[in-house]
């Protein structure tokens, strides 16, 4: 049986690398400069989420 803050840490890793994907896609698609800034940062912050765990 898996512990608790394994299954835990398991899910904030999905949770982050889907966020990171999401964000990716998003940023692929954006023409607003000021909106690409902004996904650019939470694709960092979540990158770097990930990084930690």
């Amino acid at each position: 049986m898996m512990k608790k803050s394994g299954f835990m840490s398991q899910v904030k890793r999905k949770w982050h690398s889907v966020r990171i994907h999401y964000n990716l896609v998003l940023l692929d698609g954006c023409l607003d400069c000021r909106m690409k800034k902004k996904l650019q940062e939470k694709i960092s912050y979540h990158e770097m989420k990930l990084n930690n765990l």
